[in-house]
Order: C-alpha cells, then sequence, then structure tokens
C-alpha cells in the first residue's frame, strides 16, 4: 500500500512544524510509516518516535546530510551516533556562518533583513539555520514568493561566502558507520550527481537507494529524470524511494510541485527492502 512517507522536515531544520505534530498530522492524513529527515540534524526523530508509538504510526529515524552533491538521506541511523552528530554540527556551523554573512550583504543592498532577527524567530533551529531562511523572511516583509525573490537576488549577484561542504561520499560512510541505509535525494537538483563518473563512486561509497520523486518538484524536475533514475536503480540495483519533502502548510505554498504531506508516498514494501539492505 501507499502510505509511506520517507521525505519530512520539523522545525529542528528549516520545516514549521514540530515532530510531534508532523506525525499527528501523518496519522490524520493515513500515514502508516513515516520518516523524519530533517537536514543535518536528528534533534527531532525521538520526539517523533514516541508520538509515533501512541499513535500507531511507524517513525524511520532518519535524516537528509548536505553534501558538496546535492544531499543524501539516511534511513534508520543511530541518530546518536557521535562521528554523525559531530560531522552534521560542523557542517551546518559553517552553514551558519554563511547566512550571516549573506544577510549583511543583504543589509548592505537596502534589504530589510537580519541574521539576528531570524535567531530570535526560530529558537529549535538555532545552529541549523540554513540558506532557506532569509528568502522566507524577506516573502514575510512583502518582497514577493520565494522563487522570485532567489531569481532577483541571483540577477542581482550577491555572492554568497564560499564554505567547505560534506563531501557526498564521506556522507555515505557517516551514514553507514551510524548504522543506517544512504539513499540520494532529489538527484535532479546537481547536474554531476547523475553523470557516470560520479554516479559510480558514490554507489561504491555504499548508496543503497535513490529517491525518484519529491513532490514533483517541476520545473526542477524533468520527466527525463525518471527514465534515468529507472536506468541508473536497475543497473545498480538501487532501491526507489520516493517522499513529499514536506516543510509545513505555509511552505508547501511556496515551493514547485505538491509538497503536501502524503501526496508522493511509495508503498510500504520499500521500508522492508530498506531495512533488508542494511550492512
Amino acid at each position: 500500500m501507499k502510505n509511506t512517507d520517507l521525505h519530512t522536515h520539523s522545525h529542528y531544520s528549516d520545516g514549521q512544524i514540530s515532530p510531534k505534530n508532523l506525525v499527528r498530522l501523518a496519522k490524520k492524513r493515513k500515514i502508516k510509516n513515516l520518516a523524519l529527515t530533517d537536514h543535518n540534524s536528528t534533534k527531532g526523530v525521538n520526539e517523533a518516535v514516541v508520538e509515533g508509538k501512541k499513535l500507531g504510526v511507524r517513525v524511520i529515524p532518519g535524516v537528509e546530510v548536505r553534501c558538496d552533491k546535492g544531499e543524501t538521506l539516511g534511513y534508520f541511523i543511530d541518530t546518536k551516533n557521535k562521528e554523525l552528530i559531530n560531522n552534521l554540527k560542523k557542517s551546518s556551523k559553517l552553514v551558519e556562518k554563511r547566512v550571516r554573512d549573506y544577510c549583511k550583504k543583504l543589509q548592505q543592498k537596502g534589504y530589510k533583513i537580519s541574521f539576528e532577527e531570524i535567531w530570535r524567530k526560530y529558537p529549535k533551529a538555532r545552529g541549523n539555520i540554513n540558506e532557506f531562511y532569509p528568502l522566507y523572511e524577506l516573502h514575510l516583509k512583502g518582497y514577493g514568493k520565494t522563487l522570485e525573490i532567489a531569481k532577483k537576488l541571483r540577477k542581482e549577484k550577491i555572492k554568497k561566502m564560499k564554505i567547505k561542504e560534506l563531501p557526498i561520499v564521506k556522507a555515505i560512510k557517516l551514514i553507514k558507520n551510524a548504522g543506517g541505509v544512504p539513499v540520494l535525494a532529489h538527484p535532479w537538483i546537481d547536474k554531476d550527481v547523475l553523470k557516470e563518473k560520479t554516479f559510480k563512486r558514490i554507489v561504491k561509497a555504499g548508496l543503497k537507494g535513490i529517491e525518484i520523486n519529491n513532490g514533483d518538484r517541476a520545473p526542477f524536475r524533468k520527466k527525463i529524470y525518471n527514465k534515468k533514475i529507472q536506468n541508473l536503480a536497475r543497473k545498480y540495483n538501487l532501491i526507489i524511494t520516493s517522499g513529499s519533502d514536506y516543510h509545513g502548510l505555509k511552505l508547501v505554498r511556496q515551493m514547485p510541485g505538491n509538497h503536501e504531506l502524503g501526496k508522493n508516498n511509495c508503498d510500504e514494501r520499500v521500508i522492508e527492502e530498506l531495512w533488508q539492505s542494511k550492512d
């Protein structure tokens, strides 16, 4: 049955909903299996698991790791694995530094935004504030929709600070070392990751799955990618996953495609395939 959402976020990354309320919403939407996959954070997993046990929703401990080649999802991870957590914190700290610098540059261009304002407004995300927050805050201040703002800022050529991203091979190994199953998230957002040479390298590192749908991210995901992903999955014996990439009701309206919770479910057999693929 298609009752499994394998890609969701809470207010511990850039989502707008608590892990507890996320699970409650999943119950209302008749979702039987739910993975909480916050960006670079596992803080909300225990809360979600506890609520899931109360309501009869199976919560898969997960994470979405930011990498130099897109992002990698990790399922069934040990959320207290020190090596993984320390690397996630280190990566998030660099991202926050970049956001702080970006906010200053936006201020210099006349935009009414400050990192301190974001820090105060989103206490649960502190230590893990990413580049989406300034865009969303500018939207709330009347500058337009987040995608429109992003396009406008790119045209203005406001340069972001360069930071050293976690290599995708290392991210995959960190997930595996934490007892997890690495799956390539929305691979169409990085043009290089699906190239044969790169893809071979990450499969060799231990990749077990690939996400084929992610709230149907048109116009970012073109139909041609579906066939390419299916061919790669077949060639390298990978598990195909999907999920909503749910961030909260208000953000659903900001994102292209349909990212409503439960609107891009996969079959629950995928959960068993992921579990059986664990080394």
